[in-house]
């Protein structure tokens, strides 16, 4: 349990219920048209979809009677007459049902908001739209234009803000890979650019050409002219990202609605006291005023929330609490020693100071110097910390670690996460001594920092691969200079003996058929996963301390099964009912255990088909579950144990996932599809061809689909990510699998 005495963690992750959208349209009416474009564009088989606000509405959501992803719009333009009435079905739906709330803050003048709604809006801002919202979206004119791309990227930004509340938790020093962790947001060799422009808008021209090499954009909301208007500063950042989304290359996805956000660009929102090598003032007053502005970028859902540590205690507890709490965030703790210099057991204690207490997911110090002599002192200052933590058994966070000033450039060189650069096209830079990423990128190479690696994938013909083309395009869209190449043998021991697999570059490799199984005698360290499974599709190496010497570790890891989960978990959500809810596993070989593995972390229950019963028998005495020999409704009296068998006492198939080959133009019975409350989705491993047999039925009844290059990408995302410890460029890898998997 945390020092703020709570466990909980992001009360909106997975959620369920309605969310509510309040505020005042203009001339747009904006309120109604994003709550119908929402569901018309991202859910178009819901009907309802849009809730009246009525007296007893809570009730009935709190009886469940009405569920995500319905949407409850408070418009109080359109209802002045009953504002208070209003106002306390917005209490309640907020405090007494615990809705995601959103507030839609319409500017007035720009919006051409009636007189009456201006006045209402004015009234009720504070204590209605803010203090019974979570989240923030702020609209100017867009409403007004039309389907402008002004207008689409206003409705981009809800279903953003709505994919980043219902996000996994961020757990401080938490390195399983997953949608949130900063583990990997703040990884190995990414960088955050600093902006320091007064008006967000003279990013605009520079932004292309920036976002080839970042991982996120500094927020600076100290340094901007709007830095003490709530809405100007949330709006400023929608431009940013605005600006970004046609040019981002290295983001990871944002899991949204059964698909992905994959044009995201991450902020680091900062606001720089004047005694932090800022411009915020920092009196009594500033500090409480900066305490609110950061509030705000929890409002706008920001990816990581710069906070010093310096400050007011009671301050900090209560927005860490807030942000624990009720947001995905993920909390940079920071100090900035300006103008002296401290001992390095003072830097340490510093480092200690802005994890605080186990509730910051990463830890920057900036030092000051006098001499290049110590050029390393906050480098080895953040590994005494982090391995401090380690032996009180305490989260190890990344730590990032810097010195101010040009005689602080090395720093940067050797601090792997989440660097703060500068690019070659700004007019001027953030910081003094400040370098781009790809100055840093080069020197490490030159310096042996990072050293090339050498990964592959290893199987027996396989020519037709695209891991090669996948991991090549990611290594060089996040500028490292690994190479990914192919081991095509026909026996896995010719390739451990191998110089390729003996070097000490060799990084890992993937693996496929038929060596899954084979490889496993090699490998040191087995993941959970891949015991489970009883495969390896990944291999990891690392050097690792031993009684003071280096030692090599082989990991092996299964990434096939998230392969499998990611895109469904996105479909189904991860709390199903295991009492009633199906999936249908076809198959019998090493896939379908991965697929078993992941029905069983998705919630649900497993029944197995496969035309030799015996290895289906070997699936669910290895994962649970159910053996059919029939995909029959009725057995018609037989003893053969069919599905409808299966399902007769009330069950139905959520999903169904064939592990089948393509050419076995497998298909589903007609009876399976013809259900129209109960349609599974269908997912089938092959991604080639592109449409199989199963497919191609699937989207002929309407039903939702996932094809197995969604899985091949996915699974190269851990991968790559493993290997890295830092995200993977989403939409790049996504493309390459596309580009050689989709008919011309």
């Amino acid at each position: 349990m945390a020092p703020d005495g709570s466990s909980i963690r992001n009360v909106f992750h997975d959620y369920k219920k309605p969310i509510l959208l309040v505020g005042c349209s203009g001339e747009g009416n904006e309120l109604a048209r994003l709550a119908e474009s929402l569901l018309l564009e991202s859910f178009p088989d819901v009907t309802d979809g849009v809730l009246e606000p009525t007296d007893n509405l809570h009730t009935a959501i709190n009886q469940n009677e009405y569920a995500w992803p319905q949407i409850v719009v408070i418009d109080f333009s359109d209802h002045s007459s009953s504002e208070a009435a209003y106002c306390e079905i917005v209490r309640s739906l907020y405090e007494e049902s615990g809705l995601l709330s959103i507030y839609l803050n319409v500017d007035p003048n720009e919006g051409r908001m009636p007189s009456d709604a201006k006045d209402t809006k004015t009234k009720l801002e504070d204590n209605v739209f803010v203090k019974y919202s979570d989240y923030e979206l702020c609209i100017k004119g867009e409403g007004t234009e039309g389907e402008s791309y002004g207008w689409e990227h206003i409705k981009w930004e809800l279903n953003r803000l709505i994919a980043r509340a219902r996000l996994a938790p961020a757990i401080p020093g938490r390195k399983e890979p997953s949608s949130n962790t900063a583990y990997l947001t703040m990884g190995e060799n990414t960088f955050f650019l600093s902006l320091s422009f007064p008006e967000i808008s003279q990013v605009e021209p520079y932004v292309e050409e920036m976002c080839v090499d970042v991982d996120a954009m500094e927020y600076r909301a100290d340094l901007l002219d709007c830095r003490d208007s709530r809405f100007d500063l949330i709006y400023g950042m929608q431009l940013l990202r605005k600006y970004s989304r046609p040019h981002v290359v290295r983001v990871p996805a944002l899991p949204f609605g059964g698909q992905v956000l994959d044009d995201v660009m991450p902020i680091c929102y900062t606001v720089r006291t004047r005694s932090q090598a800022g411009t915020y003032p920092d009196d009594e007053a500033g500090i409480s005023k900066m305490f609110e502005i950061l509030e705000w970028g929890l409002r706008g859902g920001v990816e990581v929330l710069d906070v010093e540590s310096a400050w007011d205690k009671d301050k900090t507890d209560s927005l860490l609490a807030t942000a624990k709490k009720r947001y995905a965030t993920q909390i940079l703790g920071s100090h900035h020693v300006v103008g002296k210099e401290v001992s390095r057991e003072e830097a340490v204690k510093l480092f200690q100071q802005c994890a605080f207490d186990d509730r910051a997911h990463g830890a920057k110090v900036v030092l000051s110097i006098d001499s290049q002599e110590k050029e390393r002192m906050a480098h080895e200052s953040a590994l005494i910390a982090a391995s401090l933590a380690a032996s009180e058994k305490r989260p190890v966070i990344p730590n990032v670690s810097l010195i101010l000033g040009d005689v602080g450039q090395f720093s940067r060189i050797v601090n792997l996460p989440f660097t703060p650069v500068t690019h070659e096209s700004l007019p001027f830079k953030a910081a003094p001594g400040q370098l781009s990423a790809s100055e840093i990128m080069a020197t490490r190479l030159l310096t042996k920092i990072i050293i090339p690696k050498r990964y592959a994938i290893l199987g027996h013909n396989i020519a037709y691969s695209v891991s090669p083309q996948m991991q090549g395009a990611a290594f060089a869209a996040t500028r490292l200079p690994h190479q990914y190449g192919m081991a095509d043998v026909e026996d896995v021991e010719e390739f451990v003996s191998s110089d390729f697999w003996k070097a000490s570059n060799f990084g890992g490799c993937s693996v496929t058929i038929p060596h899954k199984q084979s490889i496993m005698r090699h490998v040191d360290v087995l993941s959970d996963a891949a015991k489970a499974i009883g495969s390896v599709n990944t291999i990891v190496v690392e050097d690792e301390y031993s009684d003071d010497y280096m030692d090599r570790v082989i990991f092996g890891d299964n990434t096939d099964w998230k392969g499998i989960y990611n895109p469904l978990e996105r479909k189904l959500g991860a709390q199903n009912d295991d009492s009633t809810d199906f999936a249908l596993i076809l198959g019998g070989g090493g896939t379908a255990r991965a697929a078993a593995f992941a029905a069983s972390k998705l919630g649900l229950k497993k029944v197995y088909y496969n035309r030799t019963p015996s290895k289906a028998a070997d699936l669910a005495d290895s994962f649970g579950g159910e053996v059919i020999t029939s995909m029959d409704a009725d057995n018609a009296g037989g003893d053969d144990r069919c599905l409808g068998d299966v399902l007769s006492d009330g069950g139905s198939v959520k999903v169904v996932i064939s592990t089948l080959p393509a050419a076995a133009e497998f298909v589903l019975p007609q009876w399976l599809l013809s259900d129209g409350k109960n349609k599974p989705i269908v997912f089938d491993v092959n991604y080639k061809p592109y449409h199989t047999r199963l497919l191609s039925q699937a989207e002929d009844n309407g039903l939702q689909v996932v094809r197995g290059s969604e899985m091949l990408w996915e699974q190269g995302v851990g991968q790559f990510e493993a290997w890295t410890k830092r995200t993977a460029p989403y939409n790049v890898m996504k493309a390459v699998v596309l580009q050689n998997c989709v008919p011309e």
